[in-house]
């Protein structure tokens, strides 16, 4: 399969490639396919929407470019991973090193008992920074996250909206060259889901990290650069691409 080419002219290996995914769910003697012939391509630093609708498998293929699930057939391959032929221990390094993940239940992946600044560096510490460092930049995602000034405060003290925009700030911790976040905005009202969204993409262009968002809200599309819908676990190309819709705005 040959490189996408960057505006350039410079050959850009894709970041993520899925090509013919199925994933078939197995439980006392009955199947239910869950993704069926997906294929996906996503380049470094772009971001992409799976959307549809609930049930559609759109959850299951972020667990499977995330290394949560192994798929039933297919190729997937995430910064030069093959996803299908890791190991235990090369599966938790690839979960520590590659990805960055928000779960559907933002808190999840949060600790309570600690507060939002050591949320964010609990994931740093096995990382070869000093701890100067790594307190410089968990200020700095709780900086461009707007959640500064609730450093020191702690989990229940934080409202949805808060708890959201910890578990991406989590999420980020170890400067994955992917982020996946499952329905980012789904508990936040649209003027706090959008704001969220573009807070989001300056930290993703400054830094050059890809993400894949699922989501069942359209409005999420304005934020990407591709589109890539589920339905009955088959995917497509959505009616609309995203710079269509900005530029519709």
């Amino acid at each position: 399969m040959t490189a996408d080419r960057a505006p350039s002219g410079i050959a850009v290996a894709p970041l993520v490639e899925v090509e013919n995914l199925s994933h078939v769910y197995e439980d006392a003697g009955s199947s239910v396919t869950a993704l069926r012939h997906v294929e996906l391509r996503l380049r470094p630093g772009e971001r992409m929407a799976i959307m549809g609708r609930t049930g559609g498998g759109k959850t299951t293929l972020l667990s499977i470019l995330g290394g949560l699930e192994t798929p039933t057939s297919g190729r997937v391959t995430v910064a030069g991973h093959d996803l299908t032929r890791l190991s235990r221990r090369e599966r938790d390094a690839f979960r520590r090193r590659v990805v960055g993940y928000v779960w559907q239940d933002a808190e999840r992946g949060l600790l309570p008992e600690l507060s939002v600044l050591q949320n964010v560096l609990l994931p740093m510490l096995a990382e070869p920074a000093s701890q100067h460092q790594r307190q410089r930049f968990a200020l700095q995602l709780l900086e461009a996250l707007r959640l500064r000034p609730l450093a020191n405060s702690r989990l229940g003290d934080l409202t949805a909206a808060e708890t959201q925009r910890l578990a991406l700030a989590v999420a980020l911790a170890n400067r994955p060259l992917l982020l996946l976040a499952d329905e980012l905005t789904a508990v936040l009202d649209w003027p706090a889901g959008g704001e969220l969204m573009g807070d989001l993409v300056t930290m993703l262009q400054a830094s050059a990290t890809a993400a894949i968002v699922v989501s069942h809200d359209r409005r999420v599309q304005r934020y990407v650069d591709h589109v890539l819908v589920i339905k009955d676990g088959v995917s497509g190309p959505a009616a609309e691409t995203a710079p269509a819709l900005a530029e519709r705005g």
